[in-house]
Order: structure tokens, then C-alpha cells, then sequence
């Protein structure tokens, strides 16, 4: 009976003490699993309750990718900052907080992250400098806003969900949201957002009363956004369908479709999809109509883009039926995301980027041609386009104002719908473009930042010249005009590598921002060559066996460097007297000099110089006991450049640097 009491007791021991770390085990594997099936929303919830109780940069991690993948910067900001708190964090997450910082208005902090991101991954570099760039950009435009454009909330139309992708549809505005229904139950849910799942709703431009739109057409998951047909009585939709080969899950949605969809007294019944994707092997979505109907423009990722998602186009053919799509072009898609097509009604065309030079997410961008004919790319900047994520846009038979869709900061809910009225922004006329220096100087060896130094810009086509100094962070700035050479240099009193450099900003059609880094050497005090192998026996002079490597390697130096003058600076320990230190310092000094002139360095390329005992390097002055080796360090020459001819630096159009 004993026995089997102390089984009992031992068996209510291990189930009491192993059950946190089971339920913590199921816990993952729970919250693992959503976040697999791409159900952030829900994943979300139950990882922030493990992070409390067991933190973990895996536990982290996922977190933070999860609201970058809902979208809330703000919050995946907070949390790739606390990914990078821990020494083992993947270094990719620098680039993710630069993104959450730039979406959220912090430029500055956004390009050093950028910055980082390419430095820990040197095959990045130049895309990491392009996006740090690119802040600069975003932040004078964000700062310097169009005073002629007005972008207010249309507080009638937004949820406190998400209200996007504004059409007109005669007198009304058809919309997209996932807003909840009133007085219904049971509402599918997209694991996704936590939110019901996309639906085409109909809004009313005066009462601001806003219906869901009646029929199948909203049958199923995401339907919407969609174009409407001028005759109003057929439109083109988007809409996810689930793949028949697999069960469904929460927040997979398979791949998107356009469908047709036609109205039948108050419903609107869908048909057939059109003939873009018939394996759903890709999707195909956002569709946009021209003005007369003939060209559909759609996003797909489908094979053989550029990158992301892409822009295409497919024509009407005399029978009715859309032609096969094609691309439009390298001038519209990038390596990155293009997005909700429009073409207004004079047959501007208008869509949505992450690729292009932009203030945040996406932006908007406007273009002049048709098909894969486009030209005069430009951001549309602010008001109209903000840190945050801006697209789907729409004209009105004036062209001067209408909605777009916005998740900026101050709306009703996630993504909301705003009007605008526009001036210049939205005609066909060319942007003033930015163009400027972003320079940094730093030590070369050291990457110490150097403060004060004196840059100069020389205007080569006019002949002036500009002068500013480096900040305490070693950091400068200059704008530039368009069209015009430039030559920049430092003041070669006080530096002598890497002082001479040049930028073109002719022909240059987008708005740049040259990234400028200076690594230089001092020409007197700072650039002095230590070689501390270079030792002398006790009370002696002569170069010994084991200083010839190291003088061949200054005779090296000499021989590429024609511009340089040098010092040859030999030192004593504090043995003996003070006077006779200094003779016998000076004659180390002249047996080196000696060596160098018979390797062919001229002479007057040389000086000799003895300071005795007087710069000990270590405390082994008179009186203090010393070894050998403590000595034998003190008796040393040291080679110091005193005297430079700049040493040129080209630069090009892109900013980077090339030495001559």
C-alpha cells in the first residue's frame, strides 16, 4: 500500500511540475500553426502571451513579422527593436525596421537602418545605400507638401475597418471594405486581419449612406477592387477563390481571379472568369478600364515580370473577348510591387508603387502613354501620397479632384477613403525634381568621424563655389541644381586622400540624392606609420637582420606614393643620460634614413629626426625598474608623413567613389 501511495503522490508531482511547460509546448505549436495557415491576427494573440512568460527572439521575431505582415508600423516598429536587442537576431531585421521607420514619418532613423542592413550585407550595399537615399527624398517632400492640394477624410464613407479602391458608378461610389455587418451573425472571418472578409459595397455621394452591393457577386472570400463598363450595367471584379485541390484554411485565400459581373434588376450576378489565369497558377487583380473600354490593365505576379507584382495590359478584339496580356514595361513595373491601375478620363494613367522613389509604402504615380507606351513617371508626393500607404485613386469628370484610398495616420479606421482637391499635382506637367549631397568624412583606418573639416562645392558651369563644414557626426550637406558639374573637395591644408571628386547632374531625370563617403588621412599629425618591430640593440644603431621586411615595405609605400614627404622619427629608452639619448636617437634616425636613399627614395623625400627618451611609450622612465622587453620597446623609429599633394578622387553619377 505504501508502494502504491508514493506512485500516486510521484505521478501528481510530475503532472503538477510538467504541466506549464506542456501547455507552453501546445501553446507554440498552436501559435506556430496559425501563423503558418497565415492567420496573424490569431497567432498574434497567443504568441504575445508566451513572449510574457517566456521571451524568446524566435518568440519576438514572430511577433514583429506579424504586424509587419498586418501592416501596423507601429507596432512592428517597437518590435524589430526589441528582435535587435538580442545578440543572435538575423540581421535582415534591420531592414524591416527601416521599412516600419519610414512608414511611420521617422526618415532619418530610417536611412541609418537601411544603412546597417547593407553594411552587415555587403551583396546589398548598393540597395541599402538606394533606400537610405531615398528617406532623404521622402523627408523633403514630406516636408515641403503642394499648398495647392487639399486631402480630407471622407468620414461618410470609412469603417473602422479597412474602405479602399474607390469607382464610380453613375452617381454612387463603389467601395471595397471588410467592415461588419450590421444585425448579422456568423460572419466568415479572414484570419489575416481578424476582420470579416472583403466585400464591393455601394456608396451614395450625397446621404453618404453606404449598402452592400446585392447578388453573388459578393459570394465566397475577397471579392473587389473592380472597374464598371461606361454602359454601368457590367463590371470587372476581383475575387480570391480557394483552390479545389486542398482544404480550406483561415486566412489562405488561394490565388485571385477577375470575373465579369452583370446587373440583373437590383443584384449583381457574376459569370465567367476572364481567361488570364484559367490553372490559377498566379493571380491577376485590380482591373482598370480605359476610357473607351478597349484596354483592361490588371496586377499579376505572374511569371516573367520584373519583380513582385506587375502591371499588364490586355486589348479587346473585334469579338469581344480580351486578347493576351502583356507586360507594360520597365518604364511602369520595377523589381518591387505595382498596383491599383486607374486611367483617368482624359487617359492619364495612374497607379500605385513600392518600387519607384517613394515617401513610405506605396504611393501614388502618374504616367503619360498607354499599353507598355509610358513616359514622365512621376510621385504625386504630398498631400496627395503620405509616409504610410496610399493608392487606388480616383478622378472626377473634372480632373481635378476626387478619393483615394490612404492608411495615414488621423483616419476612422485602417485604410480609409479620402477626397481631394488638387491643383498642379494632378496635371500633366513635370515635378521639380530634389537633387543634393549626402557626404560623410571619417579617419581612414579608424572610421572615426571627422569634425569640422571644410568641404568645398565647385560649380563648374558657373565657376562659384560653396563652402560648408562637417558636423559633430562628420556628417554634410549640399543641394544641387539640375543640369550642372560639380567638384567637390576638402581642404587639402588638412587632409590629403580622397579629396577630389566629381557629380553630374545632367541628364539625370530623377529626383537623386548622391551618397558621398570620405575616408581620409590627415597631412600633418594625425598619418603616422608605427613600426614598432623596428627596434635597435642597447647603445646601438645599426638597422638589424629582423628591421630590413618592415623598412622594404615603407620603401613600397614611398614608391607609390610620389606625393608624400617624410619624417623618420627614432626614439631611445631612458637609459643613460638625456643628452646623450638624443645623440644616439639622432643616429638611428639617420641609419634608417640611409637605408631608405640606398633603395632609391630621394633625399629630399626624407628628413631624420632624433627625440631621444623624451616620448617613452610605455612607464619605464628613469629610475623605474624595467625588463628587457619593456626596454627594447621604447627604442624604436617611427615614419611620419609631413608634407602631401592631394591625391584625386572621381566620383560618379550614382555616387560612388573611384580613386585615381
Amino acid at each position: 500500500m505504501a508502494i502504491k501511495k508514493y506512485f500516486r503522490v510521484l505521478v501528481l508531482f510530475l503532472l503538477v511540475s510538467l504541466a506549464p511547460s506542456l501547455l507552453f509546448s501546445d501553446d507554440i505549436k498552436k501559435a506556430d500553426k496559425l501563423y503558418e495557415q497565415l492567420d496573424y491576427k490569431y497567432a498574434l494573440e497567443i504568441y504575445d502571451k508566451i513572449m510574457k512568460d517566456n521571451p524568446s527572439v524566435e518568440i519576438a521575431q514572430k511577433i514583429a513579422n506579424c504586424y509587419r505582415f498586418i501592416n501596423n508600423t507601429e507596432a512592428a516598429e517597437i518590435w524589430y527593436k526589441k528582435v535587435l536587442n538580442y545578440p543572435n537576431a538575423s540581421s535582415e531585421n534591420y531592414k524591416y525596421l527601416a521599412e516600419a521607420l519610414k512608414q511611420n514619418g521617422k526618415f532619418d532613423e530610417a536611412a541609418i537602418n537601411f544603412k546597417v542592413w547593407g553594411e552587415k550585407n555587403p551583396v546589398y550595399l548598393t540597395e541599402a545605400e538606394k533606400l537610405a537615399n531615398i528617406c532623404s527624398v521622402a523627408k523633403t517632400w514630406s516636408e515641403n507638401p503642394d499648398i495647392g492640394a487639399v486631402v480630407e477624410n471622407e468620414i461618410g464613407f470609412n469603417s473602422e475597418n479597412s474602405d479602399f479602391s474607390p469607382s464610380k458608378l453613375g452617381d454612387e461610389i463603389v467601395l471595397i471594405s471588410d467592415r461588419w455587418q450590421k444585425n448579422k451573425s456568423g460572419e466568415e472571418i479572414y484570419g489575416w486581419t481578424g476582420n470579416p472578409y472583403l466585400k464591393i459595397y455601394s456608396a451614395s455621394t450625397s446621404s453618404k449612406k453606404v449598402s452592400l452591393l446585392k447578388g453573388n457577386i459578393n459570394k465566397g472570400f475577397h471579392s473587389g477592387p473592380l472597374a464598371v463598363y461606361s454602359s454601368l450595367d457590367t463590371v470587372i471584379f476581383t475575387r480570391a477563390v480557394m483552390s479545389a485541390s486542398k482544404k480550406v484554411k483561415i486566412g489562405d485565400i488561394g490565388k485571385q481571379y477577375l470575373l465579369l459581373a452583370v446587373k440583373k434588376g437590383d443584384e449583381w450576378v457574376a459569370k465567367d472568369k476572364l481567361p488570364f489565369n484559367i490553372d490559377g497558377l498566379f493571380s491577376v487583380q485590380h482591373p482598370a478600364l480605359s476610357p473607351d473600354g478597349k484596354i483592361l490593365y490588371f496586377a499579376s505576379d505572374k511569371p516573367g515580370g520584373y519583380g513582385g507584382m506587375d502591371l499588364y495590359f490586355s486589348e479587346k478584339l473585334p469579338n469581344g473577348a480580351w486578347a493576351p496580356p502583356q507586360n507594360c514595361g520597365n518604364q511602369i513595373n520595377t523589381e518591387s510591387d505595382e498596383v491599383f491601375p486607374s486611367v483617368r478620363a482624359d487617359g492619364k494613367f495612374y497607379f500605385a508603387s513600392k518600387g519607384h522613389i517613394g515617401m513610405g509604402g506605396l504611393d501614388i504615380f502618374s504616367a503619360v502613354g498607354e499599353k507598355n507606351k509610358f513616359t514622365e513617371i512621376e510621385n504625386l508626393r504630398a498631400p496627395l501620397n503620405s509616409s504610410k500607404d496610399d493608392f487606388g485613386i480616383l478622378f472626377n469628370a473634372n480632373n481635378k479632384t476626387g478619393y483615394l484610398s490612404s492608411n495615414r495616420n488621423g483616419g476612422v479606421g485602417l485604410d480609409d477613403i479620402y477626397r481631394f482637391t488638387t491643383g498642379i499635382k494632378a496635371e500633366p506637367k513635370s515635378q521639380d525634381k530634389v537633387y543634393a549631397v549626402n557626404g560623410l568624412v571619417v579617419e581612414k583606418g579608424t572610421a572615426i568621424p571627422i569634425a569640422g573639416l571644410e568641404i568645398l562645392l565647385i560649380n563648374k558651369d558657373k565657376g562659384t563655389e560653396n563652402k560648408v563644414f562637417a558636423d559633430a557626426e562628420g556628417k554634410f550637406t549640399f543641394a544641387l541644381e539640375k543640369e550642372t558639374e560639380y567638384i567637390i573637395k576638402g581642404n587639402p591644408q588638412q587632409y590629403f586622400t580622397t579629396q577630389t571628386g566629381e557629380i553630374s547632374t545632367k541628364g539625370v531625370n530623377l529626383s537623386t540624392i548622391y551618397d558621398i563617403k570620405f575616408e581620409l588621412e590627415r597631412a600633418t599629425d594625425v598619418f603616422t606609420v608605427k613600426l614598432n618591430n623596428i627596434f635597435y640593440d642597447f647603445n646601438q644603431w645599426n638597422i638589424r637582420p629582423d628591421a630590413v621586411a618592415d623598412l622594404n615595405k615603407v620603401n613600397s609605400f614611398m614608391a607609390s606614393m610620389p606625393n608624400v614627404r617624410m619624417d623618420l622619427i627614432a626614439h631611445t629608452d631612458a637609459r643613460g643620460t638625456a643628452r646623450y639619448n638624443q645623440l644616439l636617437s639622432e643616429k638611428r634616425a639617420a641609419s634608417a634614413m640611409e637605408y631608405l636613399i640606398s633603395k632609391g627614395v630621394a633625399a629630399d623625400r626624407l628628413s631624420a629626426v632624433g627625440r631621444g627618451e623624451t616620448a617613452l611609450l610605455n612607464q619605464c622612465a628613469d629610475g623605474v625598474k624595467c625588463t628587457e622587453a619593456q626596454h627594447q620597446l621604447n627604442r624604436r623609429t617611427e615614419f611620419k608623413i609631413v608634407k602631401v599633394t592631394p591625391v584625386i578622387a572621381a566620383i560618379n553619377s550614382a555616387g560612388s567613389r573611384k580613386d585615381n
